[in-house]
C-alpha cells in the first residue's frame, strides 16, 4: 500500500553550640530558555556545604584561642611560680622554696589549663556536631519546599520550552514508537506545531515499522503544548502538565 499523509485544516528549603538557620525562598519568573540549566539540588547542596565550612572555621579559631590562652596561663603560673620562689627562698632557703612555689603555682595550674584546654575543645568539637545536626533537621523541615521548588522549577523550562514550534517533534515520535498494530494515526495539535511535524513525516516512516496513514490535523483549541494522537483501538495524550502530574507523583513516593 503506497504512503501518504494528508493535512486538513479547522478549528476544533539558641543554644551555645548552635546556630539559627533562616531560609527565605523568593518566588522567581519563569526562567528564559537557556543551554545549561542550573539544578537546583546543587544550590541547596552549596547551601549546606556553607554552613558545614562556618562551622569547621568557628571550630578552629575556638581551638586557637584556647592554645593561646593556655600559653598565657603556662607563662603566668611559671612567672608566679618562680617569683614566689624567690621570695619564699630568701626566708627557707632559695633551692627548697623555688621547689615548693613550682609545685604549689607552676604544677597546679598548667593541670587547670589542661582541663580548661580539654573542655573548650569538647565545646568546639560541640559545635561542629550541632552544625551537621542543624543540616539534617533543616533537610527534614524544608523537605517539602524543596520539592515544591523543583518540581516549579522543571515546570517552569518545559512550558518555556514549548514555546519552540519543533519541541514537540521528539514526543510525538517517541509516542508513535511505542504504538503497535495500528493502522491509522491522526495527530491533533495547535498549528505551529503541526506544521513541524508534516516536515517530520517522512523521517518518522523511514524509522517506524508502520506502513499506514498519518493525519495531522490542526486544532486551536488544544492548550499549547498539548498533542492528542488518535489510533485505531485509542487515543494518547501527551502535554506539560501531564508530565508535571507525573513528576509531583514520583515526588510523592520519595522519602
Amino acid at each position: 500500500m503506497r504512503s501518504s499523509y494528508k493535512i486538513i485544516k479547522g478549528d476544533s528549603i539558641n543554644k551555645e553550640g548552635t546556630h539559627d538557620i533562616v531560609t527565605v525562598f523568593k518566588k522567581q519568573p519563569p526562567p528564559k530558555r537557556k543551554n545549561n540549566v542550573d539544578s537546583p539540588e546543587g544550590n541547596y547542596d552549596s547551601l549546606i556545604q556553607t554552613m558545614l565550612k562556618g562551622a569547621a572555621e568557628e571550630r578552629e579559631k575556638i581551638l586557637s584561642k584556647a592554645s593561646v590562652e593556655a600559653e598565657e596561663i603556662k607563662k603566668k603560673a611559671y612567672d608566679a611560680a618562680s617569683k614566689k620562689g624567690y621570695e619564699d627562698g630568701r626566708k627557707r632557703g632559695q633551692e627548697k622554696g623555688f621547689k615548693s612555689a613550682y609545685d604549689e603555682g607552676y604544677v597546679k595550674n598548667i593541670e587547670k589549663a589542661k582541663i580548661e584546654g580539654e573542655d573548650i575543645r569538647k565545646k568546639a568539637d560541640a559545635v561542629l556536631k550541632a552544625a551537621v545536626e542543624e543540616k539534617n533537621r533543616y533537610l527534614t523541615e524544608k523537605e517539602e519546599e524543596i520539592k515544591k521548588f523543583v518540581i516549579n522549577t522543571v515546570e517552569n523550562i518545559l512550558k518555556e520550552e514549548i514555546k519552540n514550534k519543533d519541541s514537540l517533534n521528539q514526543m510525538v515520535f517517541n509516542a508513535l514508537s511505542q504504538v503497535k498494530n495500528s493502522k491509522t494515526f491522526i495527530i491533533k495539535s495547535r498549528e505551529k506545531y503541526c506544521c513541524e511535524f508534516k516536515k517530520q513525516v517522512d523521517l518518522w516512516r523511514e524509522q517506524l515499522p508502520f506502513k499506514g496513514d498519518i493525519f495531522i490535523i490542526p486544532d486551536e483549541s488544544l492548550e499549547e503544548g498539548s498533542v492528542v494522537i488518535e489510533r485505531d483501538n485509542g487515543k494518547i495524550v501527551l502535554s506539560v502538565d501531564i508530565a508535571v502530574k507525573k513528576l509531583r507523583k514520583i515526588f510523592e513516593g520519595v522519602n
